[in-house]
Protein backbone atom coordinates (compact mmCIF):
# COMPACT_ATOMS: atom_id res chain seq x y z
CA UNK A 1 0.00 0.00 0.00
CA UNK A 2 1.33 3.27 -0.73
CA UNK A 3 2.36 5.93 1.74
CA UNK A 4 -0.52 8.30 0.90
CA UNK A 5 -3.03 5.55 1.43
CA UNK A 6 -1.78 4.43 4.66
CA UNK A 7 -2.09 7.99 6.20
CA UNK A 8 -5.69 8.06 5.11
CA UNK A 9 -6.66 4.66 6.01
CA UNK A 10 -5.12 4.38 9.47
CA UNK A 11 -7.49 5.26 12.31
CA UNK A 12 -7.43 8.00 14.41
CA UNK A 13 -6.56 7.46 17.97
CA UNK A 14 -8.48 9.04 21.15
CA UNK A 15 -5.66 11.50 21.51
CA UNK A 16 -5.98 13.05 18.40
CA UNK A 17 -9.44 13.00 18.67
CA UNK A 18 -9.12 14.77 22.19
CA UNK A 19 -7.23 17.23 20.68
CA UNK A 20 -9.44 17.99 18.13
CA UNK A 21 -12.16 18.76 20.93
CA UNK A 22 -10.10 20.67 22.85
CA UNK A 23 -9.67 23.41 20.06
CA UNK A 24 -13.04 25.10 20.80
CA UNK A 25 -12.15 28.81 21.27
CA UNK A 26 -8.78 29.13 19.75
CA UNK A 27 -7.85 30.62 16.47
CA UNK A 28 -5.14 29.33 13.77
CA UNK A 29 -3.39 29.93 10.45
CA UNK A 30 -2.02 27.89 8.30
CA UNK A 31 1.48 27.29 8.82
CA UNK A 32 2.67 24.44 6.34
CA UNK A 33 1.61 21.19 5.19
CA UNK A 34 1.70 19.26 8.47
CA UNK A 35 0.49 21.29 11.19
CA UNK A 36 -0.93 24.43 12.50
CA UNK A 37 0.55 26.82 14.86
CA UNK A 38 -1.37 29.56 17.17
CA UNK A 39 -0.75 33.31 16.46
CA UNK A 40 1.57 32.98 19.55
CA UNK A 41 3.80 30.37 17.50
CA UNK A 42 3.18 27.40 20.18
CA UNK A 43 2.33 23.92 18.32
CA UNK A 44 -1.29 22.24 18.18
CA UNK A 45 -2.15 19.21 17.87
CA UNK A 46 -4.11 19.42 14.50
CA UNK A 47 -2.05 17.63 12.26
CA UNK A 48 -3.57 16.26 8.73
CA UNK A 49 -3.87 12.72 10.17
CA UNK A 50 -6.78 13.98 11.92
CA UNK A 51 -8.57 14.30 8.07
CA UNK A 52 -7.60 10.08 7.85
CA UNK A 53 -11.76 9.90 9.46
CA UNK A 54 -14.84 11.24 7.31
CA UNK A 55 -16.80 10.24 10.92
CA UNK A 56 -14.40 13.20 12.63
CA UNK A 57 -14.48 15.39 9.90
CA UNK A 58 -18.16 15.19 9.55
CA UNK A 59 -18.25 16.16 13.35
CA UNK A 60 -16.25 19.01 13.12
CA UNK A 61 -17.98 20.80 10.21
CA UNK A 62 -21.36 20.08 11.93
CA UNK A 63 -20.22 21.32 15.33
CA UNK A 64 -18.64 24.61 13.15
CA UNK A 65 -22.09 24.61 11.54
CA UNK A 66 -24.07 24.76 14.47
CA UNK A 67 -21.11 27.59 16.64
CA UNK A 68 -20.09 24.74 18.76
CA UNK A 69 -16.85 24.93 17.42
CA UNK A 70 -15.97 28.43 16.30
CA UNK A 71 -11.81 27.74 15.97
CA UNK A 72 -12.65 25.26 13.41
CA UNK A 73 -14.54 27.24 11.74
CA UNK A 74 -11.56 30.33 12.05
CA UNK A 75 -9.60 27.20 10.23
CA UNK A 76 -11.54 26.96 7.78
CA UNK A 77 -12.07 30.91 7.04
CA UNK A 78 -8.01 31.39 7.08
CA UNK A 79 -8.06 32.44 10.85
CA UNK A 80 -7.35 36.51 9.75
CA UNK A 81 -7.51 37.90 13.07
CA UNK A 82 -7.91 40.99 11.20
CA UNK A 83 -11.01 40.45 10.26
CA UNK A 84 -12.62 39.81 14.02
CA UNK A 85 -14.23 42.10 16.01
CA UNK A 86 -14.15 42.22 19.88
CA UNK A 87 -16.83 43.75 21.90
CA UNK A 88 -18.91 43.81 24.99
CA UNK A 89 -22.29 42.01 25.71
CA UNK A 90 -24.76 41.56 28.42
CA UNK A 91 -25.81 38.24 28.04
CA UNK A 92 -26.41 37.11 31.10
CA UNK A 93 -26.43 40.18 33.25
CA UNK A 94 -23.38 41.26 33.32
CA UNK A 95 -21.31 42.90 30.30
CA UNK A 96 -18.63 40.30 28.64
CA UNK A 97 -16.08 40.39 26.26
CA UNK A 98 -16.73 38.16 22.75
CA UNK A 99 -15.06 38.58 19.31
CA UNK A 100 -16.77 37.46 16.20
CA UNK A 101 -16.03 37.28 12.35
CA UNK A 102 -17.37 40.36 10.62
CA UNK A 103 -20.08 39.14 9.48
CA UNK A 104 -21.51 37.52 12.48
CA UNK A 105 -20.25 34.20 12.57
CA UNK A 106 -17.77 32.08 14.99
CA UNK A 107 -18.56 34.00 17.77
CA UNK A 108 -16.29 33.17 20.87
CA UNK A 109 -16.82 34.31 24.68
CA UNK A 110 -13.81 35.41 26.11
CA UNK A 111 -14.82 36.51 29.62
CA UNK A 112 -17.34 35.54 32.07
CA UNK A 113 -16.59 36.92 35.38
CA UNK A 114 -19.21 39.21 38.43
CA UNK A 115 -17.57 42.36 36.91
CA UNK A 116 -18.45 43.96 33.60
CA UNK A 117 -15.79 44.32 31.27
CA UNK A 118 -15.75 47.46 28.85
CA UNK A 119 -13.95 49.01 26.20
CA UNK A 120 -11.83 46.31 24.57
CA UNK A 121 -8.80 47.13 22.28
CA UNK A 122 -6.60 44.88 20.10
CA UNK A 123 -2.49 44.92 20.68
CA UNK A 124 -1.29 45.27 17.30
CA UNK A 125 -0.44 41.41 17.32
CA UNK A 126 -3.53 40.56 17.63
CA UNK A 127 -2.77 38.28 19.73
CA UNK A 128 -4.41 39.99 23.15
CA UNK A 129 -6.78 42.73 23.97
CA UNK A 130 -6.75 45.52 26.74
CA UNK A 131 -10.16 46.03 28.38
CA UNK A 132 -11.34 47.54 31.50
CA UNK A 133 -13.09 46.47 34.28
CA UNK A 134 -15.96 47.76 36.28
CA UNK A 135 -13.47 47.45 39.51
CA UNK A 136 -11.51 50.59 38.27
CA UNK A 137 -8.63 48.40 37.33
CA UNK A 138 -7.11 47.29 33.29
CA UNK A 139 -6.48 43.92 32.59
CA UNK A 140 -5.43 41.76 29.79
CA UNK A 141 -6.62 38.84 28.32
CA UNK A 142 -5.00 36.21 25.41
CA UNK A 143 -7.33 35.48 22.59
CA UNK A 144 -5.63 32.12 22.22
CA UNK A 145 -6.09 30.73 25.50
CA UNK A 146 -8.58 33.28 27.65
CA UNK A 147 -5.92 33.75 30.34
CA UNK A 148 -6.11 37.26 32.00
CA UNK A 149 -3.79 39.34 33.81
CA UNK A 150 -3.90 42.47 35.63
CA UNK A 151 -2.10 45.46 34.53
CA UNK A 152 -0.87 46.92 38.19
CA UNK A 153 -0.10 50.51 37.74
CA UNK A 154 1.71 51.81 40.58
CA UNK A 155 1.08 55.30 41.92
CA UNK A 156 -2.12 55.52 39.90
CA UNK A 157 -4.74 54.75 43.03
CA UNK A 158 -8.03 55.10 41.98
CA UNK A 159 -10.61 54.02 38.86
CA UNK A 160 -8.70 53.86 35.56
CA UNK A 161 -10.93 53.32 32.61
CA UNK A 162 -10.23 53.42 28.20
CA UNK A 163 -6.89 51.93 27.89
CA UNK A 164 -5.15 50.68 24.72
CA UNK A 165 -2.19 49.79 23.15
CA UNK A 166 0.94 52.05 21.54
CA UNK A 167 1.75 50.86 18.01
CA UNK A 168 4.75 48.77 19.00
CA UNK A 169 3.03 46.96 21.94
CA UNK A 170 5.40 47.99 24.57
CA UNK A 171 2.70 50.43 26.69
CA UNK A 172 -0.88 51.51 27.03
CA UNK A 173 -2.62 54.95 27.10
CA UNK A 174 -5.39 55.24 29.66
CA UNK A 175 -7.66 57.64 31.52
CA UNK A 176 -7.34 58.02 35.17
CA UNK A 177 -10.39 58.97 37.03
CA UNK A 178 -8.05 61.04 40.21
CA UNK A 179 -9.56 59.36 43.47
CA UNK A 180 -11.13 62.35 45.57
CA UNK A 181 -11.72 65.21 41.78
CA UNK A 182 -15.03 65.96 41.07
CA UNK A 183 -14.95 65.89 37.32
CA UNK A 184 -11.07 66.08 36.94
CA UNK A 185 -9.26 62.87 34.77
CA UNK A 186 -5.79 62.87 33.00
CA UNK A 187 -4.23 60.71 30.39
CA UNK A 188 -1.69 58.08 31.34
CA UNK A 189 0.87 55.83 29.72
CA UNK A 190 2.25 52.60 31.20
CA UNK A 191 5.49 50.59 30.17
CA UNK A 192 4.38 47.01 29.82
CA UNK A 193 8.36 46.26 30.10
CA UNK A 194 9.70 48.83 33.01
CA UNK A 195 6.62 48.89 34.62
CA UNK A 196 6.58 52.86 34.83
CA UNK A 197 3.72 55.18 34.28
CA UNK A 198 3.77 58.93 33.71
CA UNK A 199 0.78 61.70 32.70
CA UNK A 200 1.10 62.83 29.55
CA UNK A 201 -2.62 65.18 29.45
CA UNK A 202 -3.59 66.27 32.56
CA UNK A 203 -5.97 70.04 31.31
CA UNK A 204 -8.08 71.65 33.63
CA UNK A 205 -11.46 69.26 33.43
CA UNK A 206 -11.74 66.14 32.29
CA UNK A 207 -9.96 64.23 29.17
CA UNK A 208 -11.29 60.92 27.97
CA UNK A 209 -11.24 58.21 24.87
CA UNK A 210 -7.44 58.61 24.50
CA UNK A 211 -6.37 56.35 21.09
CA UNK A 212 -2.65 56.28 19.96
CA UNK A 213 -2.31 56.87 15.97
CA UNK A 214 -0.14 54.26 13.95
CA UNK A 215 0.41 56.48 11.57
CA UNK A 216 2.14 59.67 13.55
CA UNK A 217 2.06 58.86 16.85
CA UNK A 218 -0.27 61.55 18.47
CA UNK A 219 -2.86 60.83 20.51
CA UNK A 220 -6.04 61.96 19.51
CA UNK A 221 -8.82 62.06 22.93
CA UNK A 222 -11.78 64.66 23.98
CA UNK A 223 -11.78 67.23 26.32
CA UNK A 224 -14.82 68.42 28.09
CA UNK A 225 -15.11 72.62 27.75
CA UNK A 226 -18.34 73.45 29.39
CA UNK A 227 -21.06 71.64 30.88
CA UNK A 228 -23.90 72.89 32.77
CA UNK A 229 -23.53 76.93 31.94
CA UNK A 230 -23.52 76.32 28.16
CA UNK A 231 -26.92 74.69 28.29
CA UNK A 232 -25.22 71.73 27.00
CA UNK A 233 -22.21 69.77 27.07
CA UNK A 234 -19.37 70.37 24.48
CA UNK A 235 -16.88 67.91 24.50
CA UNK A 236 -14.60 68.50 21.47
CA UNK A 237 -11.75 66.42 19.95
CA UNK A 238 -7.93 67.18 20.53
CA UNK A 239 -4.59 65.98 19.64
CA UNK A 240 -1.20 65.66 21.72
CA UNK A 241 2.19 64.21 21.06
CA UNK A 242 3.13 61.63 24.26
CA UNK A 243 6.58 62.43 23.91
CA UNK A 244 5.86 65.73 24.49
CA UNK A 245 4.75 69.22 23.51
CA UNK A 246 1.16 71.04 23.59
CA UNK A 247 -2.05 69.86 23.15
CA UNK A 248 -4.07 71.56 20.52
CA UNK A 249 -7.77 71.12 19.65
CA UNK A 250 -8.59 69.14 16.39
CA UNK A 251 -11.94 70.81 15.22
CA UNK A 252 -14.46 73.36 16.83
CA UNK A 253 -18.15 71.31 16.22
CA UNK A 254 -19.76 72.94 19.73
CA UNK A 255 -21.30 69.65 20.67
CA UNK A 256 -20.79 66.80 22.71
CA UNK A 257 -18.08 64.69 20.91
CA UNK A 258 -17.01 60.72 22.13
CA UNK A 259 -15.50 57.87 20.64
CA UNK A 260 -12.38 59.24 18.89
CA UNK A 261 -10.43 56.52 16.84
CA UNK A 262 -7.56 56.68 14.22
CA UNK A 263 -8.28 55.63 10.87
CA UNK A 264 -4.98 52.92 10.24
CA UNK A 265 -3.00 55.15 8.00
CA UNK A 266 -3.02 58.23 10.52
CA UNK A 267 -4.82 60.58 8.06
CA UNK A 268 -8.88 60.63 9.60
CA UNK A 269 -10.40 59.88 12.68
CA UNK A 270 -13.55 58.69 12.99
CA UNK A 271 -15.69 59.77 16.11
CA UNK A 272 -18.82 60.13 17.58
CA UNK A 273 -21.02 63.66 17.47
CA UNK A 274 -24.39 64.82 18.40
CA UNK A 275 -23.54 67.97 15.56
CA UNK A 276 -27.08 68.31 14.23
CA UNK A 277 -28.80 67.15 17.54
CA UNK A 278 -28.49 63.37 17.02
CA UNK A 279 -25.54 61.00 17.85
CA UNK A 280 -24.24 59.90 14.45
CA UNK A 281 -20.90 58.69 13.33
CA UNK A 282 -18.32 61.34 11.78
CA UNK A 283 -14.95 61.82 10.01
CA UNK A 284 -12.56 64.27 10.17
CA UNK A 285 -9.38 64.47 7.49
CA UNK A 286 -5.95 65.68 9.27
CA UNK A 287 -4.73 66.80 5.98
CA UNK A 288 -7.21 69.11 4.62
CA UNK A 289 -10.06 69.21 7.55
CA UNK A 290 -12.99 67.67 5.86
CA UNK A 291 -15.80 67.11 8.41
CA UNK A 292 -18.10 64.24 7.20
CA UNK A 293 -21.18 63.11 8.44
CA UNK A 294 -20.69 58.51 7.89
CA UNK A 295 -24.41 58.04 9.25
CA UNK A 296 -28.01 59.45 9.48
CA UNK A 297 -30.30 57.31 10.99
CA UNK A 298 -32.58 58.91 13.71
CA UNK A 299 -31.18 56.41 16.15
CA UNK A 300 -28.31 56.67 18.45
CA UNK A 301 -25.14 55.73 16.25
CA UNK A 302 -21.30 55.70 18.09
CA UNK A 303 -18.51 53.75 19.13
CA UNK A 304 -16.87 53.52 15.50
CA UNK A 305 -14.06 51.46 14.54
CA UNK A 306 -12.23 51.21 11.36
CA UNK A 307 -11.83 47.94 9.47
CA UNK A 308 -8.23 47.03 9.05
CA UNK A 309 -8.14 48.39 5.35
CA UNK A 310 -10.30 51.83 6.35
CA UNK A 311 -12.38 50.64 3.93
CA UNK A 312 -15.43 49.58 6.37
CA UNK A 313 -16.37 51.06 10.12
CA UNK A 314 -18.30 49.27 12.74
CA UNK A 315 -20.29 50.82 15.41
CA UNK A 316 -22.70 50.58 17.78
CA UNK A 317 -26.96 51.32 16.99
CA UNK A 318 -30.06 51.39 18.64
CA UNK A 319 -31.80 51.66 15.29
CA UNK A 320 -33.00 47.62 15.78
CA UNK A 321 -34.83 48.56 18.78
CA UNK A 322 -31.45 47.26 20.72
CA UNK A 323 -27.77 48.15 20.87
CA UNK A 324 -26.18 46.32 18.15
CA UNK A 325 -23.55 46.07 15.99
CA UNK A 326 -23.56 47.83 12.91
CA UNK A 327 -20.65 48.39 9.73
CA UNK A 328 -20.91 50.15 7.24
CA UNK A 329 -18.96 50.03 3.29
CA UNK A 330 -17.33 53.43 3.14
CA UNK A 331 -17.22 53.18 -0.51
CA UNK A 332 -20.55 51.82 -1.35
CA UNK A 333 -22.23 53.29 1.69
CA UNK A 334 -24.37 50.00 2.67
CA UNK A 335 -25.00 49.57 6.15
CA UNK A 336 -25.16 45.85 7.73
CA UNK A 337 -26.09 44.38 10.94
CA UNK A 338 -23.83 41.80 12.47
CA UNK A 339 -26.07 39.72 15.10
CA UNK A 340 -23.43 37.41 17.14
CA UNK A 341 -26.31 35.80 18.82
CA UNK A 342 -29.23 35.08 16.53
CA UNK A 343 -32.83 34.73 18.63
CA UNK A 344 -31.81 36.41 21.39
CA UNK A 345 -32.25 39.53 22.39
CA UNK A 346 -28.55 40.67 23.48
CA UNK A 347 -27.32 44.39 24.24
CA UNK A 348 -23.82 45.03 22.61
CA UNK A 349 -21.38 48.20 23.19
CA UNK A 350 -17.62 48.97 22.79
CA UNK A 351 -16.57 47.48 19.24
CA UNK A 352 -13.39 47.35 18.43
CA UNK A 353 -11.43 45.91 14.78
Amino acid sequence: MSSLGSFIRSPIGAQELRDILLLRGSHFYRNDSKCFTSKSGSKIFLRLALFRSPVVMCLLLLLTKLGACPAFGQFFSGGDSSKRIVFSANVEGNWDLFVVDEDGRNVVRLTKIPYDENTPAWSPSREEIIYASSDGELNIISVENKESRRVLVKGKEGKKVEPSFSPDGKSIIFVHLKPGAMDDTEVCTYDLEKGSSRTVIDQCGTQYFPQWSKGNGQVVYTHTQCSSGCGHLIQELWVADPRGGDARQLLMTNSLCTHPIWSPDGRKVAFTSDKTGNLDIWTYSVEDSRLEQVTKDPNLDASPAWSSDGSKIAFISARSGKMGIWVKDLATGREDAINPFPGKDVECKDVAW
